[in-house]
């Protein structure tokens, strides 16, 4: 309390510490060391086509300021093709769409003295390239059919021979997200933590909770958890969608932006490749034929920037074009309607946006004003009952399948941190004070559709929980409520946690907000050792259960950006207790 009280004094009185900017400063120049990570498919020896692309803050550099991008090694320039793969845009600011560069392509050939990884630095702003390749080679002439892993020939996987790894500093920066968030912290280390250490230490601090679990479930998801779990016990995404709703691919790309773990990155690329291998003619998940809950343009945005590789656009045509199935325009008339797959129909149209511009800025801003409008009432068409929860999209139970009562107003807590979740990256092309505003406000709803509550599924931890229930009248009063609703407690918490940052950054804080974004991670926190069982290998289980397996997915995606949103809204608090305040 006595945090909260001083967060909301110190926003009010206009304090010297400001709330930091949504978007990372620009960088005119600079220097980054690149890791070069070679595959089984490297022989040392042999030069080898190396692709990838370098993302960098709005501002930092131009389509021709490119020309001073220069490829190092002892001092020495490697030739280099270097070109503007992805443009900032801007959709409501002229002098911001297509001026500086988002995301630079650079093609080296490179040749490894031994099978390990290598470092090149890359650098801008200085002395131009003299080394200079002025046509770029088909990036596939530096691929390979992935035969390790999981993975055999047959799966028809395919994967970049060198990976080229980025400082975690340098990709929490936001680019390719389009949110900033907190890098790993250096203690966290890349292998799988052990199991028993892990689940001896109830808490750690700040959030790094998450960040351990985000890591060792992401072993747990490409089975190799340990080596004594059964086939039965492991994750079948070859055959099985489940583990693949909420954007499996999304997930691991998200855990190499905020680690800089090779293994995460090369997963991540696999798992793009295999999902939009399944991608069929009309843009569904072939697992999954006609469910738009499994189509997912995000991680083809993260491999066509991290890789270079043109094709991962291929199938991006038809995954938005498969979304327009779905009627995100709401009214009581409207059959079948989520938040879920509204958010998925924006976020497919905003990451179109991002790579193509053209046309998707014009589709984006009319789903973005949809949204807008439901939430402020749908024309009238939502009314107001005493007890009335401001924040929420509304909507009737029979149009939910009848998770709530069919004529009751009522919304989803977690689907609603997926609408939150496409909002932000829309609002990194827009900086759209609507969405500011329908963020804070959604914050109000995820608060009041938390509860405390004994009745959670956490028998290590008697006492009572914050708890997001799964839907909430619009009345304030339980839709559906459940014990395992405490397993969406992170990435609700999230989404409260971007409401803290609007509330700040717009003028309008609210102390409640950072309050019940704590309140649920603490939650989650909880949460993390009752899904420990060091001993589960001895029987064939995994040691870190992720339990359902797309569990993965709907907490880890979408709450990476969790602890930079509070810090950035709390600079002012933080700032105090470190001179002295208890």
């Amino acid at each position: 309390m006595i945090r909260s009280l001083l967060l909301s004094i110190l926003l009010l009185s206009g304090s010297a510490f400001a709330v930091e900017p949504f978007l990372a400063p620009a960088v005119p120049s600079g220097t980054l060391s690149v890791q070069l990570v070679p595959t089984e498919a490297v022989t040392p020896g042999s030069a080898r086509l190396v692709t990838f692309g370098v993302p960098f803050p709005r501002g930092s550099i131009t389509s021709a300021g490119l020309a001073t991008l220069r490829v190092m090694k002892g001092g020495v320039e490697i030739p280099a093709h270097v070109a503007e793969l992805t443009p900032w845009r801007h959709r409501a600011n002229a002098a911001l769409d297509g001026t500086s560069v988002r995301v630079a392509r650079v093609q080296i050939r490179y040749t490894f003295a031994a099978a390990t990884p290598e470092t090149v630095s890359v650098s801008w702003g200085g002395l131009p390239r003299q080394q200079n390749v002025a046509t770029l080679e088909s990036v596939r002439n530096g691929w390979h059919t992935v035969a390790s892993g999981s993975y055999a020939s047959a799966d028809n996987v395919q994967e970049p021979d060198v990976y080229a790894v980025l400082p975690k500093a340098w990709l929490s920066l936001g680019v390719l997200k389009g949110t900033q968030t907190l890098p790993f912290d250096d203690s966290n280390t890349e292998g799988r933590d052990n199991p028993a250490t892990n689940a001896g230490i109830q808490h750690w601090t700040g959030y790094r909770e998450a960040d351990r679990a985000a890591k060792n479930n992401f072993y747990s998801a490409i089975n190799q958890d340990d080596a004594r779990v059964t086939a039965a016990n492991q994750c079948n995404y070859k055959t099985d969608y489940e583990p693949w709703l909420y954007d499996r691919a999304s997930t691991m790309f998200v855990l190499y932006l905020r680690s800089g773990f090779p293994s995460a990155l090369r997963e991540a690329v696999r798992a793009s490749d295999f999902y939009t291998d399944h991608v069929n003619a009309s843009g569904h998940f072939d697992l999954r034929n006609g469910d738009t809950k499994y189509v997912y343009a995000e991680n083809l945005a993260y491999r066509y920037w991290l890789t270079g590789d043109d094709r991962a656009l291929d199938k991006l045509s038809a995954i938005v074009t498969a979304q327009d199935g779905f009627g995100d325009a709401w009214t009581p008339s409207t059959g079948f309607w989520t938040e879920r797959h509204a958010a998925y129909k924006l976020l497919a149209n905003q990451v179109a946006y991002d790579l193509q511009g053209g046309a998707n800025a014009a589709r984006v801003g009319t789903l973005v004003s949809r949204l807008v409008s439901h939430q402020n009432g749908a024309n009238g068409q939502i009314p107001q009952p005493a007890g009335y929860v401001d924040g929420g999209l509304y909507h009737y139970g029979s149009q939910h399948d009848g998770d709530w009562a069919s004529g009751s107003l009522g919304a989803s807590s977690w689907m609603s941190m997926l609408v939150v979740d496409a909002m932000l990256r829309a609002y990194a092309t827009s900086e759209d004070p609507a969405i500011a505003n329908f963020v804070r406000r959604m914050g109000h709803f995820l608060r009041a559709s938390t509860i405390s509550t004994t009745g959670h599924m956490y028998d290590n931890h008697a006492g009572a929980l914050a708890l997001p229930r799964y839907a909430m009248l619009s009345n304030g009063a339980d839709g559906q409520v459940n014990d395992a609703d405490v397993e969406h407690a992170l990435d609700v918490a999230s989404g409260i946690a971007w409401a803290h940052y609007f509330a700040s950054l717009t003028n309008q804080p609210d102390a409640q907000l950072a309050d019940a974004a704590e309140n649920l991670y603490f939650t989650y926190d909880e949460g993390v050792n009752y899904w420990i069982r060091p001993n589960g290998p001895a029987s064939g289980l995994p040691a870190y259960r992720t339990s359902p397996w797309r569990k993965f997915g709907w907490e880890h995606r979408v709450s990476g950006g969790l602890g930079w949103a509070m810090q950035a809204a709390a600079a002012t608090v933080d700032a105090m207790y470190a001179n002295g305040f208890d």
